[in-house]
């Protein structure tokens, strides 16, 4: 392992596991820079790189998986543990991992150049203080222990089903492993729009046509269908995601609802509120489209309350949507919606609110959640990360106070933006990612599920405008992106129930970000971030 005053931009995760076997052969990546401050991992029919799933270790060892600036993508080094545990401790030590006094926890120290040794005071590893000022430590404490994970992923956009479909046969098989499979990023959830989002080449919902006549409401939904492209880019590749990873949880968005049910007529978000007298309609609209997936053997583990329906005010460039105000999206839900979906075949499904960015909460929280009928039918807080900063992490820690039993989720993110979007192998944009799930992660959320899986090399196809993907492809290669790998130090270490364990950086003045975390199986993970 290298000093972390001098490796930049790189990602460090231990596994201390005490027992078993290790091993299963990688195929490596094939580099390409293409000049954005890094670079890409190219895919193609022939050859695609994977990561070896991780398995427990024998006592003595433990593995460091890196990526960095300089072209290390999830590149694995089992290391040695260079002394035995003391009888009182059992805790392994080498000479970057010491222990506490009071032997609850580890240390983990930046490895000194000029003096790669371990001095021992009182039968303890210990580093003389002038050497502890020159490198970051952390410490972590599995005694003290806060959320449990409820899962990593992306979403299944038409877009990223039409950029799948393009490829060969042999090309889907590779993405499609790329993210679900032991051998990829073992995504374990997936967010599937209900009908069309600005990642669609068309707007739709599953109702209406561009010639309805804005007074005719079919009360009985029999007009309702699935769109062509739920079968032709959504469902077929939900499927085989399914068969990949088998425990996969799924959880639906609206962004459009029909335009016969909005006061402003139009799959636009700009004052499209739902008609008052349509919200019992709309809430069997949901359970419908719940129906019809489930009629294709797929079923949902949660259902948001919509996509960013509190921005849905503003006109985003086309951006289809649906607006509320908090007090009518809490009316709705406690009278329509819940009872709806607790009527019905979905009843155990997740029902999550906000979908949207991180400084609404806790304030539109309040309002939605008025009454303990609407508090008892809401099972957790979706979050975007496009508002997200260093100052307003306590609204988190806020929302956690006031609401502990509501698990908080991350529902979207993506780098770029309309006029900044593919930036092939771009280095720092792996850095946001990262840097926003560990912020995420240390203060209540419990899940990180990405924006689109697949983008061409324009960033799209959009409706509204193109941005920046972990996989971009070009129909006969794609290529894995820094924003790839960095999502993988997150989803293929931290299985559903790991549950984060207390970390500290030692060295307040470093730039480096971490969480930690106790595997079901009792692996410990330390997730590094050196900026």
């Amino acid at each position: 392992m290298k000093d972390f005053g001098v490796v930049y931009k790189i990602f460090y995760i231990y596994f201390l596991i005490y027992a078993a076997s290790f091993g299963v052969c990688s195929e490596t990546c094939v580099s390409r820079d293409y000049g954005n401050g890094g670079t890409v991992c190219v895919c193609t029919d022939s050859r695609c790189h994977t990561i070896s799933p991780v398995q427990r270790l024998p006592s003595h060892q433990y593995v460091v998986y890196t990526s960095n600036k300089q072209g290390e993508r999830l590149t694995k080094s089992v290391k040695t543990l260079s002394n035995s545990p003391p009888k009182e401790c059992q805790i392994p030590y080498s000479d970057r991992i010491c222990e506490n006094n009071d032997c609850s926890g580890i240390k983990i120290c930046g490895e000194r150049d000029l003096n790669p040794w371990v001095v021992y005071k009182e039968g303890r590893p210990y580093f003389p203080s002038a050497l502890d000022t020159i490198n970051p430590n952390v410490y972590i404490d599995t005694h003290i222990q806060f959320q449990k994970i409820i899962g990593f992923g992306g979403a299944f956009t038409d877009s990223t089903g039409l950029n799948i479909k393009d490829m060969s046969s042999l090309l889907q098989n590779h993405l499609m492993r790329s993210y679900f499979s032991e051998e990829g990023l073992e995504y374990n959830m997936g967010r599937v729009p209900m009908a069309s989002t600005d990642f669609s080449i068309r707007a739709y919902s599953y109702m209406d046509s561009e010639d309805e006549d804005v007074d005719c409401v079919d009360s009985t939904l029999k007009s309702f269908q699935l769109a062509q492209e739920d079968f032709e880019f959504k469902i077929p590749y939900i499927q085989e995601a399914m068969r990949l990873c088998p425990s996969l949880q799924l959880f639906a968005s609206a962004w459009v609802a029909p335009k016969v049910f909005k006061e402003n007529n139009s799959y636009r978000g700009t004052v499209g509120f739902i008609k008052r007298e349509l919200y019992e309609l709309y809430a069997k609209y949901f359970v419908t489209f719940l129906d019809k997936y489930l009629q294709n053997g797929i079923y949902f583990w949660g259902i948001t309350t919509g996509n960013e329906v509190f921005v849905a005010m503003l006109d985003y460039g086309g951006i289809p949507g649906v607006l509320w105000m908090p007090d009518d999206l809490g009316l709705w839900v406690r009278d329509y919606l819940g009872p709806a979906i607790k009527q019905s075949a979905h009843k155990n499904i997740k029902i999550i609110t906000v979908d949207d960015q991180r400084p609404l909460i806790p304030r539109v929280l309040k309002k939605i959640m008025f009454d303990q009928q609407t508090f008892d039918l809401i099972d957790g807080i979706g979050l975007h990360w496009y508002l997200d900063n260093d100052n307003n992490t306590h609204l988190l820690d806020e929302t956690h106070t006031l609401y502990p039993t509501k698990f908080m989720l991350g529902t979207e993110a993506c780098a770029g933006d309309f006029e900044n979007n593919v930036r092939l192998g771009n280095w720092t944009r792996a850095e946001l990612y990262a840097k926003d799930i560990i912020q995420d992660l240390n203060h209540w959320v419990q899940g990180w599920v990405d924006w689109n899986m697949v983008l061409n090399t324009k960033g799209g196809p959009s409706l509204a405008g193109p941005v920046d993907s972990p996989i971009i492809a070009n129909v006969t290669e794609f290529y894995k992106q820094p924003q790839y790998y960095a999502m993988g130090h997150f989803s293929k270490f931290i299985p559903r129930e790991s549950v984060r364990i207390y970390s500290s950086q030692c060295d307040n003045d470093s730039k480096v970000d971490l969480v930690a975390f106790k595997r079901p199986d009792g692996g410990k993970v330390v997730v590094i971030l050196n900026r």
